[in-house]
């Protein structure tokens, strides 16, 4: 795994002086003005529904590092049916399950959950939330295959928040995370919808889940207690812990809802997810809760204000590309994306202000690892080898390829060597490339990803700007500045 902190590189700030006029008729006829002149036809290729008709299995092709995938459609082994679930994992969906079958704990309502939340959880000694936790009694967070839907658990008896199950849902509808509490400690549980002491830690418009970022997770089992931003290591106080609890040892029933891999934890150690080839805990935890918050700004970038959106699509790109040092912004350059800033409301021409023009405030929606209205705002928060905005763009430049005729030809034709880490013949292109990391990040189910997981797990799967913009960044900033 290629694991490197990302940091931002600062962009140029809207300080030109143009006049309104001025602005007006270089918006007009600007290339960033995307949608405003021209429209193409869109390919529907790309799409969610299209990629998953391709979708089949192989059984993988073996290579020295394990099995690969033959083509980016192949997932290897089939994917359960949907028809075989039994909880609609959504908030409304568990209050209605439980309703239905008469669920009156939590321990119950955990027995019916899916296998990804059995095997993918982390145990926290210092919680952040509102209820208790401590070395003896961590709170257990259950993130699942794809993060989408999180579960904060108590385990101290004597916690008064013991009975209420706190949890927090992306809807793919609309992009918002909602973060309520299911209320277990009255005969009939009762839903406690967003109450709106959740904004202090979760932010509002942009809320998202808190967790640490990527090599440093405060108060979580697993997080290297050494100075400075380190990789996943386990106290001695946490391995022996894990190890009671694995051992069913763990004073709690709550705790025999967990599935742990086959191995004795020690000091020092990573905790290996269960059923998972790879297994990394933490950072797989990154991973699945930044892919789903991901996933949620862009939903709201496309809806929150939608012909400002596609209009500065292509601005959004090459501020990115200038957010990363890749592209220098001639006098012309500049004012061109000055004119869309101006048309869409932003106060500067930086990827942060153009985003928060269209209605996704990085500073909240980013920062993961502060609590949104006590602690400053850390937007870089990362995953490995790479951070959210990498993943918000990733999206966006998928988005324009479906109807932009030339950037899809641009990256249909840039050919690639090792598109898939250990798996060189899985993806030829970068626009094969955008595909598989669209399916494996955004597409597959929690359920889906945790039977393609027991064999095969795409390693560089959150590296995108070396993997996706890097090898086309010479021609698409050209199209980007041309067109």
């Amino acid at each position: 795994m290629n694991i490197k902190i990302i940091t931002c590189v600062t962009g140029l700030l809207l300080n030109c002086a143009i006049s309104i006029a001025a602005v007006a008729n270089v918006f007009t006829s600007s290339a960033f003005a995307e949608g405003t002149n021209k429209t193409e036809p869109v390919n529907n290729d790309y799409s969610k529904q299209a990629i998953r008709q391709k979708l089949f299995h192989s059984g993988g092709q073996p290579m020295p590092a394990g099995l690969c995938p033959q083509t980016i459609y192949d997932t290897i082994v089939p994917l359960p049916q949907a028809s075989n679930k039994t909880l609609d994992m959504s908030i409304i969906g568990i209050e209605q399950f439980i309703g239905a079958n008469g669920i009156q704990t939590i321990e119950q309502l955990l027995n019916y959950l899916p296998i990804d939340y059995r095997t993918n959880f982390s145990l926290v000694e210092h919680t952040r939330a509102t209820g208790e936790s401590n070395l003896t009694w961590p709170r257990i967070v259950l993130f699942g295959a794809d993060g989408k839907f999180l579960f904060n658990i108590g385990t101290k008896p004597d916690d008064p928040k013991y009975n209420l199950l706190d949890v927090g849902f992306l809807n793919e509808r609309t992009g918002e995370w909602e973060f309520s509490a299911f209320d277990f400690s009255v005969a009939k549980p009762q839903l406690i919808r967003n109450d709106t002491s959740c904004a202090e830690c979760h932010g509002n418009h942009n809320a998202r889940p808190v967790w640490g970022t990527n090599l440093d997770w405060p108060g979580v089992f697993g997080d290297n207690i050494a100075q400075g931003l380190q990789g996943e290591a386990l106290d001695a106080k946490h391995a022996e812990r894990m190890n009671e609890i694995r051992a069913g040892e763990g004073g709690s029933p709550r705790f025999d809802f967990l599935l742990w891999h086959n191995q004795k934890l020690k000091r020092g150690a990573k905790r290996k997810i269960a059923h998972h080839v790879f297994g990394a805990e933490l950072l797989l935890s990154n991973i699945a809760m930044g892919s789903a918050t991901a996933r949620g700004a862009f939903i709201r970038l496309q809806n929150t204000k939608p012909a400002l959106y596609r209009q500065a699509r292509l601005a959004l790109l090459l501020a990115y590309y200038v957010k990363k040092g890749n592209s220098y912004l001639t006098a012309e350059d500049t004012a061109k994306l000055a004119a869309v800033a101006q048309a869409i409301g932003a106060k500067g021409i930086t990827l942060v202000d153009l985003l928060q023009a269209l209605g996704v405030d990085s500073n909240e929606a980013f920062s993961l690892a502060t609590l949104a209205a006590i602690e400053p705002p850390q937007p870089d928060w990362s995953m490995g080898a790479g951070d959210l905005t990498d993943m918000l763009m990733l999206q966006v430049l998928d988005d324009v390829r479906r109807d932009n005729r030339g950037v899809d030809n641009l990256l249909v034709n840039r050919s690639v060597d090792k598109g898939i880490i250990d798996c060189p013949q899985t993806a030829n292109t970068v626009s094969e490339i955008i595909t598989f990391k669209m399916l494996h990040l955004f597409y597959l189910t929690g359920q889906e990803k945790y039977e393609i997981s027991r064999v095969y797990y795409p390693l560089d799967i959150e590296d995108i700007y070396s993997r996706v913009f890097l090898p086309v960044s010479h021609q698409l900033i050209t199209y980007l500045k041309q067109h």
